[in-house]
């Protein structure tokens, strides 16, 4: 029988802190995602962990891959990128919940717009509540308004933050953005070959606004989609905000510095 190509390949990370975690998404996603055909990629760090072999019963369509590096997100993606066989990858936090019919709207769009790189859809809590995923581009202030006590008491910082999340914008209608989230993210496999994969130098903050910073200056084009529709059941669960106190202060001064650095000087000057 010859293979099918998939459409879209989901790459997870298999959290031993939430060992249940991946089963009430991969329901709503298989429930939700015909006719799009998936290849389901999950990268463990403790493959003989048991709720992998229940995961491995539950949805026998999926590939579980080992790497040492799990708990470092843009690393473990990478991984499951690397062997990913389908036209279209994606990057999707265990909290949410895709709506029936999302993910084929988001592909239709890339399809429909070659221009397009990066789409992500419009995020909500259970009571329809958005969850803004799209964000202007790091600068060095909204840094320190997010990051720092300095920041957060400068005047303008109500301000600085607004403007970053962009919560004047209205989240209901599509638009172009400066900086998608991974929490949920479609990439067309022609960024990937065209600027490559996400910067691993990065231990758990802004792998996602670099690669979008990256896309931009390659002339990718990136959309929020609000006609695509993903439920957040769970507060935020990503590794990297589990990961956000594990080595502290330091590790997210580097990542904060690395963003600043690969902004500021040309490409070519920093690896990745």
């Amino acid at each position: 029988m010859e293979n099918i190509e998939p459409d879209l390949a989901v790459c997870l990370i298999h959290n031993p802190a939430r060992p249940e975690g991946l089963f009430p998404f991969l329901d709503a996603l298989l429930a939700g995602a015909d006719p799009v055909a998936l290849e389901i990629i999950v990268v463990a760090s403790q493959p003989e962990h048991p709720a992998l072999a229940r995961l491995e019963r539950a949805f026998p369509e999926i590939t579980i891959l080992e790497n040492s590096g799990a708990d470092q997100s843009a690393r473990a993606r990478n991984h499951a990128c690397r062997l990913a066989r389908a036209r279209y990858l994606s990057f999707w936090d265990e909290g949410l919940r895709p709506s029936p019919g999302s993910i084929a709207t988001l592909l239709r769009f890339l399809e429909e717009n070659p221009e397009a790189g990066l789409v992500s859809p419009r995020i909500v809590d259970p009571e329809g509540m958005v969850q803004p995923s799209a964000r202007t581009a790091p600068s060095l202030a909204t840094i320190l308004c997010l990051h720092t006590p300095l920041g957060r008491l400068l005047l303008a910082a109500p301000i600085i933050l607004r403007q970053h999340l962009m919560l004047e914008q209205n989240h209901l209608q599509s638009f172009e953005a400066q900086w998608l989230l991974d929490t949920c993210l479609v990439i067309r496999r022609e960024v990937v070959e065209d600027i490559g994969l996400p910067d691993e130098g990065f231990f758990a903050h802004y792998a996602d606004a670099d690669y979008c910073l990256r896309a931009r200056r390659a002339g990718w084009h990136l959309h929020y989609l609000a006609e695509a529709v993903v439920i957040q059941s769970e507060p935020e669960s990503s590794l990297a905000q589990g990961l956000s106190s594990f080595g502290g202060t330091a590790r997210l001064l580097g990542d904060c510095t690395r963003l600043l650095l690969k902004k500021w000087l040309r490409p070519a000057q920093m690896p990745g």
